[in-house]
């Protein structure tokens, strides 16, 4: 056998052994339509309402994956988790390695039982725990974040009743100015009861339909989204052809660059 023919022989084998190597790009698996990042903190306000409000996303084909604190794997824990949203729940601990790619490739993000401890948090910028890191990451990257506000709101009915009852004035002010300032980062804060109402807003906003007689043409520039890129990544195709002044949503580029998919500009 001749060098040349050996040469040939040996990069297509280790082309084969590279392809084997690779990791699998995540399916969005039938039927389900967006993802969903949820960040749960060692709260308990409203946490079994926040469960019933993920299992109403779910209903709409959402998949959830669940990020767990160090405080909630003992308060919460994976068992209670995967008995809520199912088995098949993908559950993120304080073990795994740091959610960035499920971060990425999230639609939305979740924080179902905000607390003060976290409000406080985040309205410093302290990264000093994965559930502040992720959730400042997410408005970095112009993630929508919504949060369930009831344990951290000093206004709340719980709240009131059990411990802010006696509470001075100035404390009230600086925990409620607290929220106002985490707003001010684009986080929507909610009571716990309209968590999925307000989730599904966001997520079914892009299927709307366009407004009668206006073309997508006229209607303004195209636009590359995530769902486009996923399917294309499930296809095994590696690049993506798309006209000169197509509109590329932040989401769309991070699933590109994580799945390893060219965006060609024709």
């Amino acid at each position: 056998m001749d060098n040349e023919k050996l040469v040939e022989l040996i990069t297509v084998e280790v082309l084969r052994r590279l392809k084997q190597m690779e990791a699998p790009v995540p399916v969005q698996p039938a039927g389900l339509l967006h993802k969903a990042l949820a960040i749960f903190t060692g709260g308990t306000i409203g946490l079994e309402a926040s469960l019933e409000e993920l299992k109403l996303l779910q209903a709409i084909g959402t998949e959830i994956t669940v990020v767990l604190s160090a405080a909630a794997e003992t308060i919460v824990g994976e068992n209670w988790i995967r008995e809520k949203l199912g088995s098949h729940i993908q559950v993120v601990t304080s073990q795994s390695p740091y959610p960035g790619t499920h971060l990425r490739l999230a639609d939305i993000v979740l924080v179902p039982v905000l607390t003060q401890n976290t409000a406080a948090k985040l309205a410093h910028t302290l990264s000093d725990s994965m559930v502040p890191t992720l959730i400042l990451q997410a408005l970095m990257l112009g993630k929508p974040v919504i949060a369930a506000a009831n344990a951290a709101d000093p206004q709340d009915d719980w709240r009131v009743r059990k411990s802010m009852a006696k509470a001075a004035p100035a404390l009230r002010a600086a925990l409620e100015a607290n929220l106002k300032k985490i707003e001010t980062f684009g986080i929507e804060l909610v009571p716990v009861a309209s968590l999925a109402a307000a989730a599904k807003q966001i997520l079914l906003r892009e299927e709307q339909p366009a407004l009668p007689g206006v073309s997508e043409k006229s209607a303004g520039k195209q636009v590359l989204d995530a769902d486009r890129v996923r399917r294309t990544a499930q296809n095994g195709i590696k690049s993506i052809r798309v006209a000169q002044g197509t509109l590329i949503t932040p989401l769309a580029r991070d699933i590109a660059r994580e799945c390893g998919i060219d965006i060609v500009n024709s």
